[in-house]
């Protein structure tokens, strides 16, 4: 356990956790106060911990995922990259039909239908989830903030260009890595890491350089 805590910089009782939770299995136990783990259980916590960190999934949230045959632990990265509409949804597990939407806030069919078309929401088997109710929420309240649909729809435009960069990118990247799963990982470390960061903070440099 102590070369474990350290290979993995977590915690004795995080670790005992994710036993207890069923998401790493119980160690070989050859003396009643020796438990070995072997170098998968490292993989393991590291992928999980990852999970967690990028993807914002609780314990609970990975556990129902597993349980319910939805998500592969064992599969690492590349099982994500599978069923990623089902881990980005997971939080996110509250639904709503067009009709539901339209009478809580008011609005036409024809105006959160051209939200849809606008790609500024997105339906998940033609219903929405909690997380399109809390950005449809934020569009209407930058509405009547004055904030035009114009530019809005520049956002749209530009993450479907780097979109489409970054799929070409990532069809010759894994067509050129061996290893599957690492080269996943790296797509990933990309996207939800780097480019935010990346993003947010040429926008701060030149907000800083270009304030009055």
């Amino acid at each position: 356990m102590k070369e474990l805590v350290q290979l993995t910089q977590t915690s004795k009782s995080t670790i005992l956790y994710y036993i207890k939770e069923g998401l790493l299995a119980q160690p070989q136990k050859p003396k009643p106060n020796l438990h070995l783990y072997d170098e998968s259980y490292i993989e393991r916590i590291k992928f999980i911990k990852y999970l967690q960190d990028n993807f914002d999934c609780s314990i609970g949230e990975l556990k129902e995922l597993v349980n319910n045959g939805a998500f592969n632990l064992d599969g690492g990265f590349k099982s994500v990259l599978n069923t990623l509409d089902v881990i980005m949804g997971s939080k996110h597990q509250k639904i709503f039909s067009s009709e539901n939407l339209c009478e809580k806030y008011n609005i036409s069919s024809n105006k959160l239908e051209n939200y849809v078309l606008d790609g500024l929401l997105f339906k998940r088997d033609n219903l929405f989830t909690a997380k399109e109710e809390e950005i449809l929420k934020l569009i209407l309240n930058l509405e009547t903030m004055g904030i035009q649909r114009e530019v809005l729809l520049k956002y749209v435009d530009y993450a479907k260009k780097m979109a489409l960069f970054e799929i070409s990118f990532a069809k010759t990247f894994l067509e050129n890595n061996k290893n599957k799963n690492d080269a996943v990982k790296a797509l990933f470390d990309t996207t939800l890491i780097l480019k935010p960061y990346i993003f947010n903070m040429q926008t701060h440099k030149l907000y800083q350089e270009n304030r009055d």
